[in-house]
């Protein structure tokens, strides 16, 4: 039976193709072309085949018609092409866009539209009939060659159908990509279904081309309701639902349009799409007014960092919220920030100026300096005078070599006034956009290094006694030896007198030595000492009537240290006076500069030192006596250093010895 067409078909054809055309015009102008251009492409497509279409149902003129009926094969495949460049590109398959590929598709596309419009002089399509007031295709003049065509057609569609398919399966439970990919799939699927129910003969009508109204409006509600291709990208990648970060879209309303399941796991909730981001994450609220760029948060107790990033076109706008789950790298950094800050040594970050901008509690055990007090003041400032020069090469040397480390050990001044020597490693991390500055690692190794001076002391010291005993004992024991064979023959008073007095510089050097080992190391439990009661007792011990000591000290004047090496001190400075001077003599014992705080003087009246040999007087074993040992003043000097003070030959008042002993204010 033949199916009779009305004006009413017509125009409700005519009206489906405007509204695909219209669609065309307005993803083209709102939409970067280069995105939408095979979806223009897609509505084009409809327009030439349901437009043509409407009118070839109430032509009557076949030169007409057959121009209407080209034009309608023609819009088919343009539109199943549109269809298939369109799908691959929403759904991201990047294969199917090589030019090759691509160019062979339309290439073929474009023999199709020759073909048919060529048909009347090969009838490969279709064999002659007349195209008036007919539904498109007449299938009982069509030939082979047309059904490969319509398989074609089908083919291309059926493609992009199925890519649609499988866009909508990954997007399940996605909140708006899930209602736009349904959108987009029934809206091409409704005309090809419609087109097969008509070839297999299930409609009598092919209702195809009044299904594309329905494409158009479907299309139409996903490009106004659910913002298809507006803030959310054409291709929605995969990987936005796997990352490990959340995102939420936020449309210029302040409402949720879209968050992917690691928003959804840090809100702890599914419920968010469409809803005001008050109700879904009010902490976030902040960023979206443009108070701030990044800000963290707690949320079920997870820490996340959480930051912004406007996007939109010249028609919309609206904001990215970017979750970031901190919760472990927070753990982290506490855990860390407790080391450095329980360590005893000192952590210094300085910018590449040597300004101080981070310094590690421990600072103020090593350096008695809060680290507040440090923080944008320059290191270099805290460095001693004789180390600064070596300290600035260093820091020059590793900014010019960042790859390198560099190692020092530099005299640091200590908050009260003294001077604390650290050793340490320097490593340039300012491109770490962490750090950003040069970490400084550096421990106190002041009595490290005491206790090496004092070892090497103490090795030079063995030396010497070494030498002692190997050269000078051997001098008197010769000499006993000696007169030992000659008061064996001779018997003589002067022989045992020579054997004698050996003997007593033997002894008296063995003494000297014991002293030495005993003394001149460091104080192991220094305490306050008083001058006048040391230099009284030793005095007592050694009292003649032709010697007089004067001691001008405060009574109640102490220093700090060891007794019994402070009396091996007085010892010898007195045994000095009398052994070196003419009967009678006084010492005295006063202040320097009458200043208990700098420390005492020890001078006689005697014949003094001359200049020339100031140098050599606390060298072990130098002496000008025939009966010197040369280790007196050698222990007195040991004596003092190992207290930290300074002692210094002068000449006296009356022209004798004056030995200076600073203890304090150096």
């Amino acid at each position: 039976m033949v199916q009779e067409f009305t004006a009413i078909h017509a125009i409700s054809l005519v009206c489906v193709g405007l509204l695909n055309l219209a669609l065309a015009v307005v993803v083209l102008r709102t939409r970067p072309k280069r995105d939408v251009l095979p979806l223009a492409t897609f509505f084009t497509g409809i327009a030439l085949w349901t437009i043509p279409q409407g009118f070839l149902l109430v032509e009557t003129d076949p030169a007409v018609g057959f121009v209407l009926a080209k034009t309608v094969d023609s819009g088919a495949v343009v539109m199943s092409t549109g269809l298939f460049h369109f799908a691959m590109a929403y759904t991201g398959r990047e294969n199917w866009l090589e030019a090759r590929r691509l160019g062979t598709i339309y290439l073929v596309t474009a023999g199709w539209i020759v073909l048919t419009w060529t048909n009347p002089a090969h009838g490969l399509m279709h064999d002659p009939m007349q195209f008036t007031e007919v539904l498109l295709p007449v299938e009982e003049y069509q030939n082979p060659v047309y059904w490969v065509y319509v398989l074609y057609n089908w083919g291309l569609s059926g493609a992009g159908i199925y890519a649609f398919f499988l866009e909508y399966l990954d997007a399940r439970g996605s909140g708006v990509y899930h209602k736009q990919a349904r959108l987009v799939v029934l809206a091409p699927l409704i005309p090809g279904a419609a087109n097969v129910f008509a070839h297999n003969g299930t409609t009598a009508i092919n209702y195809s081309v009044w299904g594309f109204g329905a494409t158009g409006i479907l299309i139409a509600i996903a490009l106004s309701r659910y913002r298809w291709l507006d803030l959310v990208p054409i291709a929605r990648d995969s990987v936005i639902e796997g990352m490990r970060d959340g995102y939420l879209v936020v449309d210029h309303k302040r409402r949720v349009v879209d968050l992917n399941p690691a928003a959804r796991a840090l809100l702890g909730h599914d419920e968010g799409i469409g809803n005001p981001i008050d109700a879904v994450l009010p902490e976030c609220r902040p960023l979206l007014d443009g108070e701030t760029q990044e800000l963290t948060i707690t949320r079920n107790g997870t820490i996340v960092d959480a930051s912004v990033s406007v996007v939109g076109d010249e028609r919309t706008d609206g904001s990215v919220l970017t979750l970031r789950d901190v919760t472990d790298q927070r753990r982290a950094e506490k855990r860390f920030q407790a080391l450095i800050e329980n360590v005893s040594d000192v952590v210094t970050v300085v910018d590449e100026n040597g300004i101080v901008t981070y310094a590690s509690p421990s600072v103020r055990t090593v350096l008695g300096y809060r680290p507040s007090d440090l923080v944008g003041e320059s290191l270099f400032d805290l460095v001693h005078g004789a180390d600064h020069s070596d300290s600035i090469d260093g820091f020059t040397t590793l900014l010019s070599d960042s790859a390198t480390e560099t190692r020092f050990e530099y005299r640091v001044r200590h908050r009260d006034g003294s001077w604390v020597v650290l050793e340490g490693v320097a490593v340039d991390l300012l491109q770490n956009d962490i750090v950003d500055g040069i970490v400084i690692n550096s421990r106190d190794v002041t009595e490290r290094n005491d206790r090496e001076r004092e070892l090497e002391r103490t090795n030079q010291r063995l030396d010497e006694f070494a030498g002692v005993i190997s050269h000078d004992l051997r001098t008197p024991l010769g000499i006993a030896k000696t007169y030992t064979r000659f008061a064996e023959k001779s018997a003589s008073e002067d022989d045992f007198q020579a054997i004698h007095a050996a003997h007593d510089r033997i002894e008296k050097m063995i003494t000297n030595l014991l002293t030495m080992a005993r003394t001149g190391t460091t104080l192991e439990e220094p305490s306050p000492v008083s001058i006048g009661s040391v230099a009284e007792d030793v005095w007592e011990t050694m009292r003649t009537e032709d010697i007089t000591l004067e001691c001008d000290l405060d009574d109640d004047w102490t220093v700090v240290g060891d007794r019994d090496q402070l009396l091996h001190v007085f010892e010898n400075l007195f045994r000095n006076a009398v052994e070196h001077n003419e009967s009678p003599v006084t010492v005295r014992i006063t202040h320097l500069d009458a200043d208990p705080d700098r420390g005492f003087a020890v001078e006689d009246d005697g014949d003094g030192i001359p200049v020339s040999s100031r140098e050599l007087v606390f060298e072990r074993g130098h002496t000008t006596s025939e009966d010197g040992t040369g280790f007196g003043l050698a222990i007195v000097s040991d004596v003092v250093d190992a207290h930290g003070w300074r002692i210094d030959v002068l000449e006296g008042a009356d022209g004798g010895a004056r030995f200076e002993i600073v203890t304090g204010g150096q």
